[in-house]
């Protein structure tokens, strides 16, 4: 019976690591959402209909290449490449497929709201032809509390501001922001927002780490963001706090403010933006060799293993990460990574994931929660 048993175990765990190593084998490289550009609107006229769609979506496709390229690049990289824009025929070969929304048609004109999907590929290509350093790698994703003051009052739930987050423009962003009450429970006229007993624009403009950290588990993240607007002489200003609870104490930090003369949505756009280009300034790599570091990647269960793989295949600055062993409780894998070691720390920290060094093991990778 003892041997039949330890027989049983012995299966179970060959199988388990089997598991392990296929579900790491067939992770993605990177995440591909930060290729597809949404919200591109579109308006041009011609002698036809058929002639204006066209036009349109010849726009279109350009202005989407161009907020891509911007997306993905620093300002200054792009200055000094001396490419501060594609070609129109670069742009056209890169698109893989596109959607249109809100159409409106007349005998001359056409008016849309494009998604334009680009092909990886040959957009990193194109970039790197052009010597120009990219990032592709998104952090992690943001929930954000939109907290409106007026009149000496706070109102959350409702509003401009609120359903500027709503949309889900900023998804495909390096720095992703999702918005509160983009997640419903119920169905039909019973359907309420998630979280909607659980925070109000008091308990959120205080910080209140309890309802933060509930508010994050039910959305299925790491970071919650309370950013307050306000109005004033035709003017909208932003700021607020990021709280960081993807370890097992909260990490609160200011964000830089942002203001906006033409309404919310642009506001949001602009938060955004800000916080785009911070991270592209952490990861983004300029020359160098690669170095390759071996790391111990310990884990409780298939799922903090899931975790672990999702955040060094999705890294911006791995390039390569071979697996040389692995069993139900760790893994040894040798990576090959760009930039300096703090930079990679870093971003795995983004991603959920703690790489340090520890005394005879060497470099170690642990889920941060």
């Amino acid at each position: 019976m003892t041997h039949l048993t330890h027989r049983t175990q012995a299966a179970a765990a060959a199988l388990l690591t089997a598991i392990l190593c296929v579900a790491f084998l067939a992770m993605p490289a990177s995440a591909q959402d930060v290729f597809t550009v949404t919200g591109v609107p579109v308006d041009e006229r011609a002698g036809t209909t058929t002639e204006a769609q066209a036009a349109a979506f010849r726009s279109g496709q350009i202005a989407a290449a161009q907020a891509l390229l911007e997306r993905l690049t620093l300002p200054e990289d792009r200055i000094n490449a001396g490419v501060t824009s594609i070609p129109a025929d670069v742009a056209q070969e890169m698109v893989a497929g596109l959607q249109v929304a809100d159409e409106r048609r007349s005998a001359n004109r056409y008016i849309a709201n494009m998604t334009v999907n680009f092909d990886a590929r040959s957009v990193r290509s194109y970039l790197r032809g052009q010597n120009i350093p990219f990032v592709e790698s998104q952090a992690a994703r943001t929930l954000v509390i939109p907290v409106v003051e007026r009149d000496g009052s706070a109102g959350l739930w409702g509003g401009s501001w609120y359903e500027a987050w709503l949309s889900g423009a900023h998804a495909n962003a390096l720095t992703p922001f999702i918005g509160l009450g983009s997640r419903m429970t119920g169905e039909g006229d019973d359907a309420v927002p998630v979280g909607r007993n659980v925070i109000s624009a008091s308990v959120a403009q205080s910080g209140d780490e309890f309802a933060l950290r509930e508010l994050a588990s039910l959305y299925g993240v790491t970071r919650v963001a309370v950013i307050t607007a306000r109005e004033g002489e035709g003017i909208i200003r932003a700021s607020g706090t990021v709280y960081d609870f993807s370890g097992p104490d909260a990490v609160a930090s200011e964000f830089e403010s942002a203001a906006s003369q033409s309404g919310y949505n642009e506001l949001a756009r602009r938060v955004v933006q800000t916080a785009q280009e911070g991270w592209k300034r952490e990861v983004v790599v300029r020359g160098g060799e690669a170095s390759e570091i071996t790391v111990s990647v310990l884990y409780d269960s298939i799922g903090q293993w899931r975790s672990l793989q999702r955040a060094i295949t999705g890294a911006s600055l791995i390039s390569n990460a071979r697996l040389d062993a692995v069993t139900t409780t760790g893994a040894v894998m040798t990576i090959t990574h760009r930039g300096e070691r703090a930079q990679l720390v870093r971003e795995l920290a983004q991603r959920g994931a703690r790489l340090e060094e520890e005394r005879g093991l060497g470099w170690v990778a642990r889920t941060r929660n």
